[in-house]
């Protein structure tokens, strides 16, 4: 357990930016009535913690083009290469997230793909993958929730609890 030592401001600066997505720091201050100095200390300290990373923009991949979304459940036999193979998945054109699993399956791959065409290359790619015995790709027909942001998907219940207590490493 990790003793994060956030208070009432900190969630309210980090429910801003987990909403609008950028870190407008006068905006911010004009919003929620902190100063300035106080945002940029209290971001360089989440930068600290690795609260915070970088400064990343929701683009909506069928927007840009990406309208297929596919999941693949891979087997590869379990042991020290995994990472070796984990790596070689997450550097296929198309791959979005790559979870190594227990239980049957040893990674799920989440992937925005073009068309039907570049989801037949990545399927040949993954199948000629060193390490991988056997995948199942599944198609998404409808998304119903695709939220990256974090903190939107939780009440205000569960998020007072970071401030009254410890969350998980």
């Amino acid at each position: 357990m990790v003793e994060l030592d956030l208070d009432e401001k900190d969630l309210e600066i980090l429910r801003w930016l987990d909403r609008e997505g950028e870190i407008d720091v006068d905006q911010l201050s004009d919003e929620l009535g902190i100063s300035t100095s106080t945002i940029y200390y209290r971001l360089d300290n989440y930068r600290e913690k690795g609260i915070l990373k970088g400064n990343v923009a929701d683009i909506d991949h069928q927007k840009l083009g990406f309208e297929l979304t596919a999941i693949t459940e891979i087997k590869s036999e379990y042991g020290p290469g995994y990472e070796g193979i984990a790596d070689r998945l997450t550097e296929l054109s198309g791959v979005q997230s790559v979870y190594f699993m227990l239980g049957e399956m040893s990674f799920i791959l989440i992937s925005r793909l073009r068309d039907h065409e570049h989801l037949q290359t990545l399927i040949d790619n993954i199948i000629h993958t060193e390490g991988v015995e056997h995948s199942s790709t599944h198609i998404v027909l409808k998304e119903f929730k695709d939220e990256s942001r974090l903190l939107v998907n939780y009440d205000d219940d569960d998020l007072a609890k970071l401030i009254d207590g410890t969350v998980d490493e």
